[in-house]
């Protein structure tokens, strides 16, 4: 049976078996994934026609997948924390309006779970403010998929990337995105009409603006760029944007200057954990938007230590390799 008529037989499988799903279009959209493995990971299982073929997307990247009957197979990648690209296999079936099933790291077997269900933003509410003073430490970076839908701009930038390129090497701040999953604590504190964020992380600081301003026309861009906030219930909804160009992860996938970020802050009710997803809006290099599931624990006996980097290693090193040269070339490029 071709993909097409699989697709076609999975549609109408979902039409007979579940009302919630009664229309083709009803598969299209986002999902929310929750996956158990070697932590708790979260992130968007996307449904979408492209030029008349469904195709799945995590995060916003496409994947690999086979779709038979009502059952549901994929390959996700990602990368570790020494930056080894690697991926994981999901099987599952789509049961009323609920995926679930297993999955396991292609490299080593390492079993887990996964489920997603629709994703469902609420519409906006009044505004509650709830308290997110605190340290907090990082507890997941979500599912950190690596390939992305890229714009031809963006492939070339991505195909070129070396190493050389990554500013943490030397001693950079790395920007918001990529920081906000990086493993140190943070510390929020919080007033009226503000939020501000120290991250033990290159000794960043971050304000996000909650009295009521808008974006500001004309502005330095920044790593952390320009960010304001305003409540829709107790969710923090916060738009961020003249960033300075950088990047998603390590493997170099760009950032634009004139992305927006949006990011959505939920407290959990006891108050002891702190889940954040970001979505990145930057259309010069991604035909959808990237999105990073970030999720904190309340540790407050943690104490924000200094930030101790040192940039000489990544530039001896290069000395002792014969690159400087190719370094002040890439960098007078850019």
């Amino acid at each position: 049976m071709s993909s097409i008529n699989r697709i076609a037989s999975f549609l109408l499988s979902l039409s007979l078996a579940s009302g919630c799903l009664a229309q083709l279009e009803n598969l299209q959209g986002d999902w929310m994934l929750t996956v158990s493995h070697d932590s708790e990971r979260l992130g968007v299982l996307g449904f979408d026609r492209v030029d008349g073929e469904i195709q799945v997307f995590i995060d916003g990247g496409p994947v690999e997948f086979e779709l038979d009957g009502n059952r549901l197979e994929m390959d996700v990648d990602y990368r570790d924390g020494g930056g080894r690209l690697l991926s994981r296999h999901f099987s599952g079936s789509l049961e009323g309006d609920t995926f679930s099933g297993t999955l396991e790291s292609v490299h080593n077997g390492l079993p887990g779970t996964w489920r997603a269900q629709p994703l469902v933003i609420p519409p906006p509410q009044l505004p509650a403010p709830v308290d997110l003073s605190g340290i907090w430490t990082r507890i997941s970076a979500g599912m950190e998929k690596v390939d992305l839908d890229y714009t031809p701009a963006a492939q070339v930038e991505v195909d070129n990337y070396s190493y050389l390129d990554d500013p943490a090497l030397r001693c950079v701040s790395p920007a918001l995105v990529r920081l906000s999953g990086w493993p140190y604590p943070k510390e929020i504190l919080q007033d009226d009409g503000q939020l501000t964020i120290l991250m033990e992380s290159f000794h960043e600081v971050r304000r996000i603006f909650t009295d009521g301003r808008e974006l500001p026309a004309s502005f330095p861009h920044t790593a952390m760029g320009y960010s304001i906030g305003h409540w829709e219930g107790s969710t923090l909804v916060v738009e961020t944007a003249l960033l300075k160009p950088s990047h998603v992860d390590q493997p170099g996938q760009p950032i634009s200057e004139n992305a927006r970020v949006v990011e959505r802050f939920t407290l959990s009710d006891d108050g002891q954990n702190l889940r954040s997803m970001l979505t990145l809006h930057d259309p010069e290099n991604y035909r959808r938007p990237v999105i990073r599931f970030r999720q904190w624990r309340k540790t407050p006996d943690t104490t924000i230590l200094e930030y101790d980097c040192d940039s000489y290693p990544f530039f001896r090193g290069l000395q002792l390799e014969g690159r400087l040269e190719e370094y002040w070339e890439r960098m007078r490029q850019q």
